[in-house]
């Protein structure tokens, strides 16, 4: 992998519906002047693969689809995601392993970088689709704007 001291992360399915925001997001910053130092990433579902990721990075930004109880297309920045954590050390495994459990076994083997920030938006429906619905796609615009200027913020 590449150095670079920004990387951002898109992770989900685009099998499943709304799931698949992240790499769509990804796609969509693709066509964005970002500077040359940034790395755009598609994560896949994630799993511990996201530890190889991150490697090397000053700065990660996840974008994913996170259910948080909140109305669908509803976008969050969360910087704050260690103590957020709730996985418990037993559900870590080789398969399935979601951000949480990634990123809870990056902390404990001292592996993460140190800048760690999620866009969460609430999904709709995840169920298999390719298509994300009219209340996520509607809001990639302002999600791929605040990215832009997180990375902004970076200078």
């Amino acid at each position: 992998m590449t150095p670079s001291a920004l990387r951002i992360i898109g992770i989900g399915n685009p099998l499943m519906g709304d799931d698949g925001l992240g790499i769509t997001a990804i796609e969509r910053l693709r066509a964005v002047d970002l500077p040359q130092a940034v790395e755009l990433i598609d994560g896949g579902t994630g799993g511990l693969t996201l530890l190889h990721l991150m490697e090397g990075a000053t700065k990660v930004i996840f974008i994913d689809a996170v259910v948080m109880q909140l109305p669908p297309g509803s976008i969050r920045r969360i910087d704050d995601l260690l103590p957020r954590l709730t996985a418990a050390p037993e559900q870590l495994s080789l398969h399935e392993t979601g951000l949480a459990a990634a990123l809870a076994l990056g902390e404990s083997l001292e592996m993460l970088p140190p800048q760690l920030v999620l866009f969460g938006v609430e999904p709709q429906e995840v169920a298999p689709s390719l298509e994300l619905t009219p209340a996520v796609s509607s809001i990639l615009p302002e999600l791929v704007e605040q990215v832009r200027r997180e990375v902004a913020s970076c200078r």
